[in-house]
């Protein structure tokens, strides 16, 4: 750069001189840099942890347990993974953000189930099954009293953690349940001593699907898969509001 002396005479052109001098450093032009001084760069900003999926999914089954054979080339342990993804996918259409326990063919205990859903504690847990009895959808919760003595301290009680959640479970199941009626879809709702319902301290339903038709093929149907899933999907989105601010149930 050539100096021009006329024009370093103007008190202008210094302020321009020495403002494109700092910008050039990076820093302001009173600031000194000491010898073999280094200049960290700002740390990278750490992305946010992302939130806890609302509902978790669980096929039942899987790996060395089949489940109920439906039919010789039709075990239960597929169906209930093929309508968890489907559910998922739905509930993700609708904003609700959902994540599976399996989404493979793997093996998994009750117990290993329920510590899954334990240390995620997700609104709502939700295990599906599958049968070739029956018609349309049963909805259970577990068969527990509504509250447990052994539960009121820190530790819970693993075979009756299910009742600090089990008000908001029947709730859950009421409005599920008659969510569905609406859309004149076969639909019961009842309790049953259900493994990992009863372990499960977070909200929990199981949900066993049957055909409506005199054929359990209707349940390898991608057309009766898209039907349940999306009523189940309609029903749970409709409730998300309340299970994202967990507002009390009366």
């Amino acid at each position: 750069m050539r100096w021009n002396r006329d024009a370093a005479r103007n008190p202008y052109y210094v302020l321009v001189l020495f403002g494109t001098l700092a910008i050039c450093l990076g820093q302001n032009p009173s600031a000194q840099i000491a010898p073999g001084q280094t200049v960290n760069p700002a740390a990278p900003l750490q992305p946010a942890a992302p939130a806890p999926a609302l509902v978790m999914i669980d096929a039942a089954h899987g790996g060395s347990e089949p489940g109920a054979l439906l039919n010789p080339a039709i075990p239960e342990k597929d169906v209930t993974l093929t309508f968890a993804r489907r559910l998922r996918q739905e509930l993700a259409a609708r904003g609700v953000s959902s994540t599976v326990i399996r989404d493979n063919d793997a093996t998994l205990t009750t117990d290993q189930r329920a510590e899954i859903a334990n240390a995620a504690r997700p609104a709502l847990y939700v295990c599906l099954h599958a049968s070739s009895l029956g018609t349309g959808m049963r909805i259970y919760t577990a068969m527990i009293p509504a509250a447990g003595g052994d539960n009121r301290g820190p530790f819970v009680n693993w075979a009756t953690a299910q009742s600090v959640a089990k008000t908001r479970s029947l709730w859950i199941q009421q409005q599920i349940t008659t969510a569905i009626r609406n859309n004149r879809f076969p639909v019961r709702s009842l309790p049953a001593p259900l493994r990992p319902l009863n372990n499960i301290a977070t909200p929990a339903i199981a949900i066993e699907i049957a055909p409506t038709t005199e054929s359990v093929s209707q349940l390898a149907s991608t057309d009766y898969q898209q039907m349940v899933c999306s009523a189940l999907a309609n029903a749970i989105a409709a409730i998300a509001p309340a299970l994202r601010t967990k507002v009390p149930i009366q």
